[in-house]
């Protein structure tokens, strides 16, 4: 008998044969990679709240998170509305000052010489260390607890933009001004498209770092908010407690980063780096 000759697949046709199903959407795969490991810190954290029992002034259990989290339901609302608005108010001005200096900086050497070394001197100082400064100045209340983020987002922007404008290589202007652009022309379509980027992700940075001055600006005695709810139950060692208004900080920053990443990704469609990723 002569042997049946049996068709063959090649290349990306033959991978795919061989997994059932073909390969996954690349919207599903990305929601795979991060719904999956959640599952598994879920897993474990039941297992060792659960079924090994350890003791909850450690790490407390689903049933207890979710009782204590009925329990300060009622306050949630008033607290995120008051934490969010020092947040986003401290971050709209830190942010929007550190941006405007940083394109001025990018326009004129003589405001660059000027900001440089006023980053420069910024750039080691510890925020929190601040605190007692602030409290000096601007009393106790919210106007400090602003003033803190604000400063905290405006030191982020303004230091990652000086090293973004550092890193414009100087030829790009110089091939500019060789093809006859004029000083505004060029600063328009050279050196802001070349610091976008970066600046776009020093804004992320200053969103996240935002919540963290927030916990650390409600210390300076505010008597409402998400940070205010963490002291409470801090000092009846209630760590369910501390923990609820954790995860809702980082759900809140999540959607914050998410806005802003979304809005970069817009903003500077045209880069390979942003292109690549789609």
């Amino acid at each position: 008998m002569e042997a049946s000759s049996v068709p063959t697949i090649s290349g990306e046709e033959g991978q795919q044969a061989t997994k059932p199903g073909g390969t996954l959407p690349p919207w599903l795969q990305g929601m795979s990679r991060r719904v999956v490991p959640l599952v598994v810190v879920l897993i474990i954290w039941v297992i060792v709240t659960e079924v090994i029992g350890v003791n909850p002034l450690f790490l407390p259990g689903p049933t207890l998170m979710w009782s204590t989290f009925l329990d300060m339901l009622p306050q949630l609302p008033g607290a995120i509305r008051y934490s969010m608005t020092m947040i986003l108010s401290g971050f709209a001005l830190g942010t929007g000052a550190g941006v405007l200096l940083g394109l001025a900086m990018a326009y004129s050497w003589v405001v660059r010489f000027g900001a440089e070394s006023i980053t420069d001197f910024l750039r080691p100082v510890p925020i929190f260390a601040l605190i007692p400064l602030f409290i000096l100045w601007f009393g106790i209340g919210m106007m400090p607890q602003i003033a803190l983020i604000a400063f905290g987002c405006f030191v982020i922007v303004v230091v990652n933009t000086s090293e973004a404008i550092r890193n414009v290589k100087p030829l790009y202007m110089q091939a500019a001004y060789t093809l006859g652009a004029k000083r505004r022309y060029a600063y328009r379509t050279v050196i802001v498209p070349a610091i976008i980027p970066e600046v776009i992700g020093a804004v992320r940075v200053a969103a996240a770092a935002s919540f963290g001055l927030d916990v650390a600006a409600e210390f300076l005695g505010a008597q409402q908010g998400l940070g205010h709810l963490m002291i409470n139950n801090q000092l009846y060692l209630r760590t369910e407690g501390i923990l609820i208004p954790i995860i809702i900080f980082s759900l809140l920053a999540l959607m914050l980063d998410t806005v802003l990443r979304r809005s970069g990704d817009y903003l500077t469609r045209w880069s390979e780096r942003t292109a690549s990723e789609h």
